[in-house]
């Protein structure tokens, strides 16, 4: 179990002798994941307004109930006629608790308790409860601890959010913003650039070969070159499949091509689908092929919320055409790429456990993980994650509406690239979705049910704010992770995470 140790820092924006008065409290110095914490600011016979990591949230008021997930700033800010003043406080994440004992009863649900050091148990787990202990050294199971018939209990000695076990290496640098990497049958990774560029880099020298420039793509705002991905069959088969921007700033659109690779260059470009009306924000635009050979698509609402209902439009849906562009004819809207609706941005997929799992933005609150059904409708713009206001739970009930099987609460993270891990090289993860962010600038591991439909407790976090912006996930046969940079200033990179001990 995940703990948040609050560390107090007191600053003043004048001098903080004449204003000290003035501070900010935690009603709490340690909660869990999950839990809300409330905010005190003491002191002010004025205004108080709230700022979360330097930005203001919008909140007003003496006390906030905040629930963050990764370390955050909190500053509070007071004005009246005679002074000025501001104080803040840091809620600082740390992946675990050394030693975590579960002393009371299990009685429904999921639950996951994690420790770098043990875990001990000296309770009940009812049926129908799923309960994860993960010790880095030991699990301990004392006196009074049962698991009754119709349970599930599973202990593991694993990491608990602990890179020491991990060591990542850079492997290139002074990219531009480089927008999907993925790993090659050539033993490379392929890599966009938005830019334009599409290369394939050395994992080993870090040698950027470029193999294309779209003259043609629209760098503008987020848009720009975006999703790849490659022919399952490439050697006989050497397609590679690429969707950027393309168009006018005032007409911006969106298409899908198939190049061929001849070993050196990609050629004989065939437009698969285009005319997609895309903007400056809101373009989704990841590329899956499934084992029987679809290719699915994620598209944003354009910046225009109610395109992502409107079944006329392509925007804010998840696609799935052929490989040669025409349109299956299982699809659920005839003689339509439609397979989903009700998206925002969906940025990143992936098909694992033969399920297709997709991370979507939220607003300025809920970022989602989807998991993709025929014909779904999840919600946007009318709901912001699960349905639980009752306008959502109405119009939930009225749609139809599948619920996300993860999303980020009262803030947002800005999800972006997604990939599923079951490699044994690191077996912390298997069977786990990783993501990337670029608000919160981590790497997140997600553990999945044995079925692949649901995510089991909080998701373990590593390298919050080490490498900036993280905007895609690719990894290699031999189970080591790559990790690519969205930074900008023509230095992003792309990094290495390995295990060093399986």
């Amino acid at each position: 179990m995940k703990n948040l140790y609050l560390l107090l820092f007191c600053s003043t924006n004048l001098l903080y002798a004449q204003y000290n008065s003035f501070y900010v409290s935690a009603s709490s110095s340690v909660i869990n994941v999950g839990q809300s914490i409330t905010l005190l600011a003491t002191g002010c016979n004025g205004s108080v307004s709230w700022f979360t990591n330097g930005t203001s949230n919008g909140q007003t008021g003496t006390s906030i109930s905040v629930s963050p997930t990764v370390t955050t700033k909190y500053s509070a800010n007071c004005t009246s006629p005679s002074k000025a003043s501001t104080n803040e406080v840091v809620v600082e994440v740390t992946p675990c608790a050394a030693n975590v004992n579960v002393s009371s009863g299990l009685t429904s649900g999921t639950h996951v308790f994690e420790a770098s050091n043990q875990v001990s148990g000296s309770s009940f787990i009812n049926a129908n409860t799923n309960v994860h202990f993960k010790a880095g050294r030991q699990v301990s199971l004392n006196a009074g601890f049962e698991a009754k018939q119709g349970s599930i209990f599973k202990a593991s000695i694993e990491a608990c959010g602990d890179t020491s076990l991990l060591q990542t290496r850079r492997v290139t640098n002074s990219l531009s913003l480089p927008w999907e990497i993925l790993w090659g049958p050539d033993d490379f990774i392929w890599m966009t650039e938005k830019v334009g560029k599409i290369s394939r880099v050395n994992p080993q020298t870090g040698q950027v070969i470029s193999v294309l420039t779209i003259d043609e793509v629209l760098n503008y705002g987020e848009g720009g070159l975006l999703g790849m991905v490659l022919h399952p069959d490439f050697t006989n088969s050497p397609y590679v499949y690429v969707v950027y921007n393309y168009g006018t700033t005032s007409a911006v659109r969106e298409k899908i091509v198939r190049y061929t690779y001849n070993g050196t260059t990609l050629a004989s470009p065939q437009i698969l689908l285009d005319n997609i009306l895309g903007s400056n924000i809101h373009n989704g635009s990841r590329l899956v092929i499934t084992p029987d050979l679809k290719l699915f698509i994620t598209t944003g609402d354009a910046n225009n919320t109610s395109l992502a209902q409107n079944t006329s439009s392509l925007s804010g849906k998840i696609l799935r055409i052929n490989l040669d562009g025409s349109i299956p004819p299982d699809n659920p809207y005839s003689g339509s790429p439609i397979w989903s609706i009700g998206h925002r941005n969906p940025q990143g997929m992936v098909f694992a456990n033969n399920k297709l799992y997709v991370s979507s933005h939220g607003p300025n609150i809920e970022d989602e993980i989807n998991l993709i059904q025929k014909e779904g409708n999840y919600g946007w713009p009318n709901v912001d994650g699960p349905c639980d206001t009752p306008g959502e739970i109405t119009y939930c009930n009225a749609n139809n509406i599948i619920p996300p099987i993860f999303s980020s609460g009262g803030s947002t993270w800005a999800f972006c690239g997604l990939d599923y891990y079951n490699n044994s090289a690191y077996p912390a993860w298997q069977n786990h979705l990783l993501m990337v962010s670029l608000k919160n600038q981590t790497f997140y591991s997600f553990q999945l049910s044995n079925d692949g439909t649901s995510i089991i407790g909080a998701p373990t976090l590593y390298y919050a704010s080490q490498f900036g912006r993280l905007r895609d996930i690719a990894i290699s046969p031999d189970g080591k992770v790559y990790i690519c940079t969205s930074n900008g200033g023509n230095n992003d990179q792309i990094i290495e995470i390995k295990a060093t001990v399986n």
